[in-house]
Protein backbone atom coordinates (compact mmCIF):
# COMPACT_ATOMS: atom_id res chain seq x y z
CA UNK A 1 0.00 0.00 0.00
CA UNK A 2 1.29 3.43 -0.92
CA UNK A 3 2.48 5.42 2.09
CA UNK A 4 3.69 8.87 2.95
CA UNK A 5 7.31 7.83 2.32
CA UNK A 6 6.45 6.96 -1.26
CA UNK A 7 4.81 10.34 -1.77
CA UNK A 8 7.84 12.12 -0.34
CA UNK A 9 10.19 10.21 -2.62
CA UNK A 10 8.02 10.87 -5.69
CA UNK A 11 7.80 14.61 -4.92
CA UNK A 12 11.47 14.90 -3.95
CA UNK A 13 10.72 16.39 -0.53
CA UNK A 14 10.90 15.31 3.08
CA UNK A 15 8.25 13.26 4.85
CA UNK A 16 7.51 16.19 7.14
CA UNK A 17 6.91 18.42 4.11
CA UNK A 18 4.38 15.92 2.78
CA UNK A 19 2.66 15.88 6.16
CA UNK A 20 2.46 19.66 6.25
CA UNK A 21 1.19 19.84 2.67
CA UNK A 22 -1.63 17.41 3.42
CA UNK A 23 -2.60 18.63 6.87
CA UNK A 24 -2.14 22.36 6.40
CA UNK A 25 -0.51 22.60 9.85
CA UNK A 26 2.40 24.65 8.53
CA UNK A 27 2.62 27.11 5.67
CA UNK A 28 4.57 25.89 2.66
CA UNK A 29 4.93 27.39 -0.78
CA UNK A 30 2.07 26.83 -3.25
CA UNK A 31 4.55 25.27 -5.68
CA UNK A 32 5.73 22.69 -3.15
CA UNK A 33 2.19 21.90 -2.07
CA UNK A 34 1.11 21.31 -5.66
CA UNK A 35 4.14 19.06 -6.20
CA UNK A 36 3.18 16.97 -3.16
CA UNK A 37 -0.49 16.78 -4.12
CA UNK A 38 0.36 15.78 -7.67
CA UNK A 39 2.68 13.02 -6.45
CA UNK A 40 0.05 11.74 -4.01
CA UNK A 41 -2.60 11.68 -6.70
CA UNK A 42 -0.31 9.93 -9.21
CA UNK A 43 0.50 7.24 -6.65
CA UNK A 44 -3.13 6.82 -5.63
CA UNK A 45 -2.28 7.76 -2.05
CA UNK A 46 -5.60 9.46 -1.24
CA UNK A 47 -7.68 6.62 -2.61
CA UNK A 48 -5.74 3.83 -0.91
CA UNK A 49 -5.35 5.65 2.40
CA UNK A 50 -9.10 6.26 2.53
CA UNK A 51 -8.51 9.49 4.41
CA UNK A 52 -8.94 13.17 3.76
CA UNK A 53 -5.56 14.10 5.20
CA UNK A 54 -2.74 11.97 6.55
CA UNK A 55 -4.05 12.29 10.10
CA UNK A 56 -7.33 10.61 9.09
CA UNK A 57 -9.49 13.37 10.62
CA UNK A 58 -12.99 13.78 9.19
CA UNK A 59 -14.92 17.02 9.01
CA UNK A 60 -18.41 15.66 8.37
CA UNK A 61 -18.89 18.12 5.48
CA UNK A 62 -18.99 17.71 1.71
CA UNK A 63 -18.52 20.58 -0.73
CA UNK A 64 -21.30 20.64 -3.34
CA UNK A 65 -20.30 22.88 -6.24
CA UNK A 66 -23.51 23.86 -8.03
CA UNK A 67 -23.00 27.00 -10.15
CA UNK A 68 -25.84 29.43 -10.80
CA UNK A 69 -25.96 30.55 -14.44
CA UNK A 70 -28.17 32.90 -16.45
CA UNK A 71 -30.28 29.92 -17.54
CA UNK A 72 -30.53 28.27 -14.11
CA UNK A 73 -34.14 27.63 -13.16
CA UNK A 74 -35.20 27.54 -9.53
CA UNK A 75 -37.17 24.35 -10.02
CA UNK A 76 -34.37 22.26 -11.52
CA UNK A 77 -31.74 23.76 -9.25
CA UNK A 78 -33.78 23.08 -6.13
CA UNK A 79 -34.53 19.54 -7.25
CA UNK A 80 -30.90 18.50 -7.58
CA UNK A 81 -29.64 20.45 -4.57
CA UNK A 82 -32.35 19.13 -2.28
CA UNK A 83 -31.68 15.55 -3.31
CA UNK A 84 -27.96 16.02 -2.79
CA UNK A 85 -28.43 17.46 0.70
CA UNK A 86 -30.90 14.71 1.65
CA UNK A 87 -28.58 11.98 0.43
CA UNK A 88 -25.65 13.49 2.33
CA UNK A 89 -27.70 13.58 5.53
CA UNK A 90 -28.51 9.90 5.17
CA UNK A 91 -24.75 9.30 5.42
CA UNK A 92 -24.38 11.70 8.36
CA UNK A 93 -22.84 14.44 6.23
CA UNK A 94 -23.78 18.08 5.81
CA UNK A 95 -23.17 20.06 2.63
CA UNK A 96 -21.32 23.30 2.04
CA UNK A 97 -22.96 24.65 -1.12
CA UNK A 98 -20.77 26.67 -3.49
CA UNK A 99 -22.76 28.54 -6.14
CA UNK A 100 -20.02 30.40 -7.99
CA UNK A 101 -19.19 29.72 -11.63
CA UNK A 102 -16.04 30.09 -13.70
CA UNK A 103 -12.94 31.27 -11.86
CA UNK A 104 -14.98 31.90 -8.72
CA UNK A 105 -16.00 28.24 -8.55
CA UNK A 106 -12.36 27.12 -8.64
CA UNK A 107 -11.32 29.73 -6.07
CA UNK A 108 -14.07 28.74 -3.64
CA UNK A 109 -13.28 25.06 -3.98
CA UNK A 110 -9.60 25.68 -3.29
CA UNK A 111 -10.50 27.80 -0.27
CA UNK A 112 -12.66 25.20 1.46
CA UNK A 113 -10.24 22.38 0.64
CA UNK A 114 -7.13 24.27 1.72
CA UNK A 115 -8.85 25.24 4.96
CA UNK A 116 -9.59 21.57 5.67
CA UNK A 117 -13.34 22.22 5.83
CA UNK A 118 -14.57 19.32 3.68
CA UNK A 119 -13.93 15.62 3.20
CA UNK A 120 -14.84 15.54 -0.48
CA UNK A 121 -16.22 17.49 -3.43
CA UNK A 122 -19.32 16.72 -5.51
CA UNK A 123 -19.79 18.58 -8.79
CA UNK A 124 -23.23 19.39 -10.17
CA UNK A 125 -24.16 21.06 -13.47
CA UNK A 126 -21.07 19.72 -15.19
CA UNK A 127 -19.87 21.10 -18.52
CA UNK A 128 -18.03 19.18 -21.24
CA UNK A 129 -14.79 21.09 -20.64
CA UNK A 130 -15.48 21.87 -17.00
CA UNK A 131 -12.59 23.83 -15.44
CA UNK A 132 -13.44 22.46 -11.98
CA UNK A 133 -12.41 18.99 -13.10
CA UNK A 134 -8.76 20.01 -13.37
CA UNK A 135 -8.64 20.67 -9.63
CA UNK A 136 -9.24 16.98 -8.93
CA UNK A 137 -5.78 16.07 -10.25
CA UNK A 138 -4.00 17.58 -7.25
CA UNK A 139 -6.75 17.57 -4.66
CA UNK A 140 -6.18 15.90 -1.27
CA UNK A 141 -9.89 15.06 -1.16
CA UNK A 142 -11.84 12.95 -3.68
CA UNK A 143 -14.06 14.38 -6.41
CA UNK A 144 -17.33 12.90 -7.67
CA UNK A 145 -19.28 14.41 -10.56
CA UNK A 146 -22.96 14.12 -11.41
CA UNK A 147 -22.32 14.41 -15.12
CA UNK A 148 -19.61 13.26 -17.52
CA UNK A 149 -17.02 15.85 -18.57
CA UNK A 150 -14.47 15.24 -21.29
CA UNK A 151 -11.71 14.56 -18.76
CA UNK A 152 -12.66 11.91 -16.21
CA UNK A 153 -9.19 10.66 -15.24
CA UNK A 154 -9.02 12.08 -11.71
CA UNK A 155 -12.60 11.75 -10.53
CA UNK A 156 -15.53 9.35 -10.39
CA UNK A 157 -18.64 10.17 -12.43
CA UNK A 158 -22.28 9.13 -12.42
CA UNK A 159 -25.00 10.32 -14.75
CA UNK A 160 -28.04 9.18 -16.66
CA UNK A 161 -27.38 7.44 -19.95
CA UNK A 162 -28.57 10.20 -22.28
CA UNK A 163 -27.04 8.56 -25.34
CA UNK A 164 -28.99 5.34 -24.79
CA UNK A 165 -32.19 7.28 -24.01
CA UNK A 166 -31.90 9.36 -27.18
CA UNK A 167 -31.31 6.23 -29.23
CA UNK A 168 -34.41 4.61 -27.68
CA UNK A 169 -36.48 7.72 -28.40
CA UNK A 170 -35.43 7.95 -32.06
CA UNK A 171 -35.76 4.18 -32.54
CA UNK A 172 -39.31 4.29 -31.16
CA UNK A 173 -40.31 7.14 -33.44
CA UNK A 174 -38.75 5.42 -36.46
CA UNK A 175 -40.59 2.16 -35.72
CA UNK A 176 -43.84 4.11 -35.61
CA UNK A 177 -43.18 5.53 -39.06
CA UNK A 178 -42.06 9.07 -38.20
CA UNK A 179 -39.71 10.60 -40.77
CA UNK A 180 -40.03 14.33 -40.09
CA UNK A 181 -39.20 15.42 -36.53
CA UNK A 182 -38.79 18.77 -34.79
CA UNK A 183 -36.44 19.15 -31.83
CA UNK A 184 -36.91 22.03 -29.39
CA UNK A 185 -33.69 22.17 -27.41
CA UNK A 186 -32.48 23.92 -24.29
CA UNK A 187 -31.83 27.64 -24.02
CA UNK A 188 -29.01 29.07 -26.18
CA UNK A 189 -26.74 29.79 -23.21
CA UNK A 190 -26.76 26.09 -22.31
CA UNK A 191 -25.16 25.32 -25.68
CA UNK A 192 -22.70 28.19 -25.40
CA UNK A 193 -21.28 26.90 -22.13
CA UNK A 194 -21.51 23.29 -23.39
CA UNK A 195 -23.55 21.80 -20.57
CA UNK A 196 -22.66 18.12 -20.71
CA UNK A 197 -26.13 16.54 -20.84
CA UNK A 198 -27.38 19.13 -23.33
CA UNK A 199 -24.49 18.53 -25.72
CA UNK A 200 -24.66 14.75 -25.31
CA UNK A 201 -28.38 14.75 -26.04
CA UNK A 202 -27.95 16.97 -29.09
CA UNK A 203 -25.19 14.83 -30.57
CA UNK A 204 -27.02 11.57 -29.92
CA UNK A 205 -30.31 12.71 -31.43
CA UNK A 206 -28.49 13.91 -34.52
CA UNK A 207 -26.53 10.67 -34.85
CA UNK A 208 -29.46 8.28 -34.53
CA UNK A 209 -31.75 10.39 -36.69
CA UNK A 210 -29.19 10.14 -39.49
CA UNK A 211 -28.99 6.36 -39.06
CA UNK A 212 -32.76 6.11 -39.56
CA UNK A 213 -32.84 8.59 -42.44
CA UNK A 214 -35.01 10.88 -40.32
CA UNK A 215 -35.14 14.63 -40.92
CA UNK A 216 -34.56 16.27 -37.56
CA UNK A 217 -34.36 20.05 -37.32
CA UNK A 218 -33.59 21.74 -34.04
CA UNK A 219 -34.61 25.04 -32.49
CA UNK A 220 -33.64 26.73 -29.24
CA UNK A 221 -36.35 28.17 -27.00
CA UNK A 222 -35.55 31.54 -25.42
CA UNK A 223 -33.32 31.82 -22.38
CA UNK A 224 -35.37 31.34 -19.22
CA UNK A 225 -37.00 34.52 -17.98
CA UNK A 226 -35.92 36.66 -20.94
CA UNK A 227 -37.82 38.47 -23.68
CA UNK A 228 -36.70 39.90 -26.95
CA UNK A 229 -37.98 43.07 -28.55
CA UNK A 230 -38.20 41.64 -32.04
CA UNK A 231 -37.89 38.50 -34.10
CA UNK A 232 -38.25 34.84 -33.29
CA UNK A 233 -35.70 32.44 -31.89
CA UNK A 234 -33.00 31.19 -34.24
CA UNK A 235 -32.40 27.71 -35.55
CA UNK A 236 -29.94 25.53 -33.72
CA UNK A 237 -27.63 24.44 -36.53
CA UNK A 238 -27.42 20.65 -36.35
CA UNK A 239 -24.08 19.64 -37.79
CA UNK A 240 -22.70 23.17 -37.38
CA UNK A 241 -20.37 24.52 -34.72
CA UNK A 242 -22.43 27.62 -34.02
CA UNK A 243 -25.30 27.98 -31.61
CA UNK A 244 -28.02 30.59 -31.56
CA UNK A 245 -27.26 34.02 -30.22
CA UNK A 246 -29.23 37.04 -29.21
CA UNK A 247 -30.34 38.52 -25.94
CA UNK A 248 -33.00 40.87 -24.65
CA UNK A 249 -36.49 40.42 -23.30
CA UNK A 250 -38.35 37.31 -24.34
CA UNK A 251 -42.14 37.05 -24.37
CA UNK A 252 -44.73 34.31 -24.84
CA UNK A 253 -45.44 35.78 -28.26
CA UNK A 254 -41.86 35.12 -29.29
CA UNK A 255 -42.16 31.53 -28.08
CA UNK A 256 -45.23 31.07 -30.28
CA UNK A 257 -43.32 32.62 -33.18
CA UNK A 258 -40.61 30.02 -32.65
CA UNK A 259 -43.14 27.20 -32.81
CA UNK A 260 -44.74 28.65 -35.92
CA UNK A 261 -41.34 28.99 -37.56
CA UNK A 262 -40.60 25.33 -36.93
CA UNK A 263 -43.88 24.14 -38.41
CA UNK A 264 -43.48 26.46 -41.39
CA UNK A 265 -40.10 24.85 -42.11
CA UNK A 266 -41.46 21.31 -41.59
CA UNK A 267 -45.18 21.31 -42.38
CA UNK A 268 -45.13 17.49 -42.65
CA UNK A 269 -43.54 16.97 -39.22
CA UNK A 270 -45.32 14.24 -37.26
CA UNK A 271 -43.14 14.15 -34.13
CA UNK A 272 -41.68 16.65 -31.68
CA UNK A 273 -38.95 16.06 -29.09
CA UNK A 274 -38.66 18.74 -26.42
CA UNK A 275 -35.74 19.39 -24.09
CA UNK A 276 -37.10 22.33 -22.17
CA UNK A 277 -39.40 22.98 -19.19
CA UNK A 278 -43.08 22.45 -18.42
CA UNK A 279 -43.93 26.04 -19.35
CA UNK A 280 -42.63 25.51 -22.86
CA UNK A 281 -44.40 22.16 -23.14
CA UNK A 282 -47.71 23.72 -22.12
CA UNK A 283 -47.20 26.52 -24.65
CA UNK A 284 -46.50 23.87 -27.28
CA UNK A 285 -49.65 21.93 -26.40
CA UNK A 286 -51.73 25.09 -26.64
CA UNK A 287 -50.26 26.11 -29.97
CA UNK A 288 -50.77 22.64 -31.45
CA UNK A 289 -54.40 22.76 -30.37
CA UNK A 290 -54.94 26.17 -31.97
CA UNK A 291 -53.43 24.78 -35.20
CA UNK A 292 -55.89 21.90 -35.13
CA UNK A 293 -53.20 19.31 -34.42
CA UNK A 294 -54.14 16.56 -31.97
CA UNK A 295 -51.69 14.67 -29.75
CA UNK A 296 -50.80 11.97 -30.71
CA UNK A 297 -53.17 11.47 -33.69
CA UNK A 298 -51.62 14.27 -35.76
CA UNK A 299 -48.32 14.82 -33.99
CA UNK A 300 -46.46 12.84 -31.34
CA UNK A 301 -44.73 14.70 -28.50
CA UNK A 302 -41.92 13.40 -26.28
CA UNK A 303 -40.26 15.27 -23.41
CA UNK A 304 -36.57 14.66 -22.85
CA UNK A 305 -35.13 15.49 -19.41
CA UNK A 306 -37.97 17.13 -17.56
CA UNK A 307 -38.42 15.95 -13.98
CA UNK A 308 -40.91 13.13 -14.36
CA UNK A 309 -43.97 15.34 -13.92
CA UNK A 310 -45.11 15.98 -17.49
CA UNK A 311 -48.26 14.09 -16.54
CA UNK A 312 -49.43 17.33 -14.88
CA UNK A 313 -49.82 19.13 -18.19
CA UNK A 314 -53.19 19.66 -19.88
CA UNK A 315 -52.21 16.77 -22.15
CA UNK A 316 -49.95 14.24 -20.35
CA UNK A 317 -46.68 13.85 -22.28
CA UNK A 318 -44.38 10.85 -22.68
CA UNK A 319 -41.13 11.45 -20.85
CA UNK A 320 -37.50 10.41 -20.52
CA UNK A 321 -37.00 12.18 -17.18
CA UNK A 322 -34.09 13.58 -15.24
CA UNK A 323 -34.00 11.75 -11.93
CA UNK A 324 -31.97 13.73 -9.38
CA UNK A 325 -33.07 11.40 -6.59
CA UNK A 326 -31.17 8.55 -8.29
CA UNK A 327 -28.04 10.31 -9.55
CA UNK A 328 -27.49 12.39 -6.41
CA UNK A 329 -27.97 9.41 -4.09
CA UNK A 330 -25.52 7.39 -6.15
CA UNK A 331 -22.98 10.22 -6.15
CA UNK A 332 -23.02 10.38 -2.35
CA UNK A 333 -22.73 6.57 -2.16
CA UNK A 334 -19.66 6.79 -4.39
CA UNK A 335 -18.17 9.53 -2.25
CA UNK A 336 -18.60 7.68 1.02
CA UNK A 337 -17.06 4.62 -0.59
CA UNK A 338 -14.02 6.64 -1.63
CA UNK A 339 -13.70 8.10 1.86
CA UNK A 340 -13.86 4.62 3.36
CA UNK A 341 -11.11 3.41 1.04
CA UNK A 342 -13.38 0.94 -0.72
CA UNK A 343 -14.70 3.05 -3.57
CA UNK A 344 -14.32 2.83 -7.33
CA UNK A 345 -10.99 3.81 -8.92
CA UNK A 346 -10.55 7.26 -10.42
CA UNK A 347 -11.76 7.42 -14.00
CA UNK A 348 -14.85 5.32 -13.32
CA UNK A 349 -17.95 6.49 -15.23
CA UNK A 350 -21.28 4.95 -14.30
CA UNK A 351 -24.32 5.55 -16.51
CA UNK A 352 -27.83 4.88 -15.22
CA UNK A 353 -30.66 3.90 -17.54
CA UNK A 354 -33.48 6.41 -18.00
CA UNK A 355 -36.96 4.84 -17.85
CA UNK A 356 -39.51 5.65 -20.55
CA UNK A 357 -42.68 7.08 -18.99
CA UNK A 358 -45.49 6.26 -21.41
CA UNK A 359 -48.42 8.72 -21.11
CA UNK A 360 -49.88 8.04 -24.55
CA UNK A 361 -48.52 11.13 -26.35
CA UNK A 362 -46.47 9.15 -28.88
CA UNK A 363 -48.26 7.12 -31.54
CA UNK A 364 -47.94 5.97 -35.15
CA UNK A 365 -47.34 8.56 -37.83
CA UNK A 366 -50.06 9.35 -40.33
CA UNK A 367 -53.08 8.10 -38.36
CA UNK A 368 -55.27 11.05 -39.22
Amino acid sequence: MTGIKDVAARAGVSISTVSYALSGKRRISPETRQKVLRAARELGYFHHAGTVVSSGRRTGFLAVSDPIHSTTTERNYAGFLMQMVKSAREHDYDAIVLTGSGDQAETRLNQVIDAGLVDGVILLDVEVGDDRVGLAATSPVPYVAVGVPKDTVHLVCVDLDFEKACRAAVDRLARLGHRECIFFGSAPDEYRRRSNFVMRSLGSLQHYARKHGMTLKGYAPPNEGMTHAGGAGQLVGFGQSGVPGGSGVWSMGVMISLLDKAFAAQPEATAIIVQSDLMFLEALIGRLSSMGKRIPRDVSVLSLTTLGDADRLSVPIDELPLQPERTCARAVDMMTGLLAGSGMPSGTVERMEIPYLDRGSVGPAGRA
